[in-house]
């Protein structure tokens, strides 16, 4: 059930972004795609270190997360921002959580 929130600065259109980035989190988490939900807020007036150049807030939860996984998530992540749109590292943060089955509904019950 991993679930990906993206909150920028930056006006995203079309689907490209989204897809893409669906599938880069179904592909590092070993997880299927079917399951992967991503929610985009673009265009938002957000500042970062006190400026209004480009940048990002990430949230990931998924159920079974290891922490030993967040630096290489870090990584693809932040890499997609910058190649997709055009965000530097330094003006990104990630939120990674973890859920225990029972704290996360789907399809009238929980996976637990």
């Amino acid at each position: 059930m991993p679930f990906i929130r993206v909150e920028t600065n930056v006006d995203v259109t079309g689907e490209d972004f989204t897809a893409g980035i669906s599938k880069l989190i179904a592909g590092n988490l070993g997880k299927p795609e079917s399951f992967v939900m991503v929610c985009v807020h673009s265009g938002l007036k957000m500042s970062f270190g006190g400026k209004f150049d480009p940048c990002a807030l990430l949230t990931l939860k998924s159920l079974g997360l290891q922490a030993s996984q967040c630096k290489e998530l870090s990584s693809a992540l932040t890499g997609f921002m910058g190649e997709k749109l055009g965000i530097s590292a330094d003006r990104i943060y990630i939120e990674f959580a973890d859920h225990d089955r029972e704290m996360f509904g789907w399809n009238g019950g929980t996976f637990g």
